[in-house]
């Protein structure tokens, strides 16, 4: 097993051969581009522009992809890890204003000639704040774990204890997006990965995601693909497949 004394910080990309093992060191996986389907512990999760994954040490996780990605990945020693952060279940976070700058951070020391360790290490505190600080709030999570079910913006401010206007307000803040547009696009992304990955028919892929018609995965489509989900299908069959 793989022992990290320092920080390491480098771009990494998947294939969809599915791996599977654990590690001494704690990892933080960061998407640059693309999508990442990874099993942490007894949690799932399909990394993309909207939430990063912090995978603890000795946590066995499986992962593949199969569409073309990039993502950052910071290797983290056990001993610069607060025992609060030993679990043995990845832990998903909101890819934020403030993630975006941590990945910034990191990405512009990666770029310098010569990158020291040292530097990655005087930037960790600040990271390791926002790892414990920073879990991903629980509507959000709660999108990505329930999304097939009829969720409404009441239930979603609920979880946060927020009346219905400031969450809408605040949600915009965190992510950019109103809500229901969230979750749509959660949506979306789940059912690009059934059409590529299995051979559900349309309609079943709609109702697996929470939508009650194949009409109206084929709008979600044609709003934010320009294009039909058998049109997709046809497109990735061979690299869903292979």
């Amino acid at each position: 097993m793989e022992t990290y004394k320092e920080l390491v910080a480098e771009r990494r990309t998947y294939t969809a051969s599915q791996v599977t093992h654990s590690h001494s060191y704690g990892q933080l996986i960061l998407p640059l581009h693309g999508e990442l389907a990874i099993e942490a512990g007894t949690a799932h999760f399909l990394l993309d522009d909207r939430q990063l994954l912090y995978v603890p040490p000795q946590c066995d996780h499986t992962f593949y992809a199969n569409v073309r990605n990039e993502f950052l990945v910071l290797d983290i020693p056990d001993v610069m890890i607060p025992s609060s952060r030993l679990n043995h279940k990845g832990i998903s976070y909101s890819l934020n204003s403030k993630w975006r700058g941590i990945r910034y951070l990191i990405l512009n020391e990666l770029d310098q000639p010569a990158a020291q360790p040292s530097a990655l290490k005087e930037l960790y505190p600040y990271i390791s704040h926002h790892l414990h600080q920073a879990r991903q709030p629980r509507s959000i999570q709660y999108i990505h774990e329930h999304y097939e079910e009829n969720i409404s913006v009441q239930q979603l401010a609920e979880l946060e204890h927020f009346n219905r206007s400031y969450y809408t307000e605040w949600f915009r803040k965190e992510t950019g997006k109103s809500p229901s547009a969230y979750l749509q696009e959660v949506r979306l992304h789940k059912a690009k990965q059934l059409l590529r990955e299995t051979n559900f028919s349309i309609l079943q892929i709609a109702l697996q995601v929470g939508l009650e018609h194949q009409s109206s995965l084929t709008r979600l489509f044609q709003k934010n693909e320009k294009t039909t989900p058998s049109q997709y299908r046809k497109q990735h069959l061979i690299r869903g497949m292979g």
